[in-house]
């Protein structure tokens, strides 16, 4: 796999290696991300509390926004379904964003610290310890001028962890056009 990964990736000149689900998108992904912004995929999606789920059965779904400049990319575990289906999250905003900014503060205020990387840390906010409580954790850092924010089930916090770390490490993404 990890052979066709690479050739796939340099198909469509990306340096970094997302997770497998994200492969079959990475044009679109790429084409739809907002000038000035650079993304990061993690390399894999964890989930160890979801055992039924398959991966080939994930939905991608890409949410670039111009005013403010944000891009979101989301994995859902059905097309649609009268039952939520969000599975995970994964967003960039440009540092000067004010929205991203205050959400930063937010979980810098009340958030655990954890280190990411040398000189990254990032602020977990566990979803069942809000008010009220919410089914899904986040985490935010910044990182080289862009806050990024993962959102994944409060059951996974190692999964986050581990994700948040693979996407600190590797290279990001820049549109493609």
């Amino acid at each position: 796999m990890p052979v066709v990964l690479t050739v796939l990736t340099t198909a469509v000149g990306v340096c970094a290696r997302p997770a497998a689900v994200f492969i079959p998108h990475m044009e679109y992904i790429q084409r739809n991300l907002p000038m000035g912004l650079a993304m990061r995929l993690p390399t894999d999606i964890p989930l160890s509390g979801h055992s039924d789920i398959e991966d080939d059965k994930l939905v991608v779904r890409v949410f670039p926004s111009e005013t403010p400049e944000s891009f979101t990319v989301s994995i859902f575990t059905c097309e649609r379904s009268p039952q939520p289906c969000l599975l995970a999250s994964f967003a960039v905003d440009n540092q000067t964003n004010a929205s991203a900014k205050r959400d930063l503060q937010r979980h810098q205020a009340i958030g655990d610290r954890i280190p990411l990387a040398r000189n990254i840390e990032g602020y977990l906010i566990e979803g069942p310890l809000q008010n009220p409580s919410y089914q899904f954790s986040t985490l935010m850092w910044q990182q080289n001028e862009m806050i990024y924010t993962i959102s994944y089930p409060a059951n996974e916090r190692e999964n986050l962890l581990w994700m948040a770390t693979s996407m600190v490490r590797e290279q990001p993404l820049y549109q493609n056009r």
